[in-house]
């Protein structure tokens, strides 16, 4: 894996569930409060996988 600001990758997932939830996917609310519950390589990991990285 690269070295990422972790401050930035918290940024583009919280812009990408935010934007789900005002396209009408409202269960997009639970994976943005679950962020704050993952570790800076979950979140690295996380961001990877959706291509946000």
């Amino acid at each position: 894996m690269k070295d990422y600001n972790p401050d930035e990758i918290k940024e583009k997932l919280e812009d990408y569930y935010g934007t789900a939830m005002v396209s009408g996917f409202p269960m997009a609310m639970m994976d943005l409060a679950s962020l704050e519950e993952k570790s800076e390589e979950e979140l690295e990991e996380l961001a990877e996988s959706l291509h946000l990285l």
